[in-house]
């Protein structure tokens, strides 16, 4: 009888204990603020990024108790437009993070965000510095892969030539963590959106005898370049290209700028992050769009993602979450380093056709 007695209630505190530190689901509803250029130089990419993070959002709200709803502002990849995207989004709809693509825009906004202590999932690089604050960036990091390309180009070139644009500093970025791994003498010319310029330097690279010549640039520059080289050299071989993984969003630029001498590009060397696209995610964005995910896609989807699954309703406690984040994103493996960049797993590819083929 005392046996019996004793075992139930054993199984009544198991029970109650069962009861009690089971974690609970989060229920509520959070507003994600969302700034992404569907206008501008990289407007393809801004509607990707908002059909990746739409697409994650409809996802979550199916499943759980804890709901989502979205604030989306164009920024037109313009840094005015970010600062207004930015105030409305706080002073107005007080949203509760922030989801934003643009290098432009958060680098107007940086040290507002930064105060206001509120979550910050962001797509594209910062142009200084990455620190130990609120942003958390899902594009793998840059200058890692870009001094691992210096490394890779100095086994086999001597004289590379750098083309960088000046229109944001995040390409000086580029290239100083090339510079990092190539350490070596590098001739490097900086150049903007200017037909007249861009002649000027491709006569700097022919006479230079550079044999290969590395792209931190918007992909207008870049195309720009490429196109007088390819008529100064008039058919003869062109030095090696090598690229930084920006070509990828900026493919179309060179495909309407060099036209029939596209495949002019083939063969040249991209570094970027091999982040291969998961075919649980493929199918889900083909079944909701009808259409193959395209570029920024995964970072639409890896934002949402990162801010619901580390949420919380104390902002602090929210970043601090973010921190140690590790799930399985869009493209694989999310994780970060100290300084909120997503760590990368650094590859190299060719262009074939416009398409980067990753060795």
């Amino acid at each position: 009888m005392n046996r019996l007695f004793w075992g139930g209630v054993a199984l009544i505190i198991l029970g109650v204990g069962i009861y009690f530190f089971v974690p609970t689901e989060k229920t509520g509803t959070a507003t994600l603020g969302v700034i992404a250029g569907t206008t501008g130089q990289y407007a393809s990419a801004g509607e990707g990024y908002l059909k990746g993070f739409e697409l994650a959002r409809e996802e979550w709200n199916k499943s759980r108790a804890l709901q989502f709803n979205e604030v989306v502002e164009d920024d037109g990849f313009d840094s005015k437009k970010g600062i207004s995207a930015y105030t409305k989004l706080k002073s107005i709809d007080n949203v509760d993070a922030y989801a934003i693509l643009s290098t432009f825009t958060i680098d107007v906004v940086n040290d507002d965000v930064t105060t206001e202590g509120k979550p910050v999932a962001l797509g594209f690089e910062q142009s200084t510095a990455a620190t130990n604050d609120v942003i958390f960036q899902v594009l793998p990091a840059a200058r890692p892969i870009q001094k691992k390309l210096g490394e890779e180009l100095k086994q086999n070139y001597k004289k590379p030539f750098a083309v960088v644009s000046d229109n944001t500093p995040v390409y000086e970025n580029f290239y100083s963590g090339f510079a990092e791994g190539y350490a070596g003498d590098i001739h490097k010319e900086m150049v903007h959106d200017d037909a007249a310029l861009s002649r000027t330097l491709a006569t700097k690279i022919m006479s230079s005898g550079s044999d290969v010549v590395v792209f931190f640039t918007a992909p207008k520059d870049g195309a720009l370049v490429v196109r007088e080289l390819v008529r100064q050299y008039a058919g003869a071989p062109l030095p090696q290209l090598a690229f930084d993984q920006s070509i990828q969003s900026g493919i179309q630029d060179y495909k309407e700028i060099l036209g029939s001498d596209l495949p002019k590009l083939d063969g040249a060397i991209v570094a970027l992050s091999k982040n291969d696209l998961t075919q649980t995610f493929k199918d889900a964005y083909k079944t909701k769009y009808s259409f193959d995910a395209p570029f920024a896609a995964d970072m639409g989807y890896n934002s949402f993602m990162l801010l619901a699954t580390t949420y919380d309703a104390d902002h602090a406690t929210w970043v601090q979450n973010m921190k140690s984040a590790k799930f399985i994103g869009a493209d694989g493996e999310v994780s970060f380093d100290a300084t909120g960049l997503r760590i990368p797993n650094v590859a190299f590819g060719l262009l074939q056709n416009g398409v980067v083929v990753v060795k």
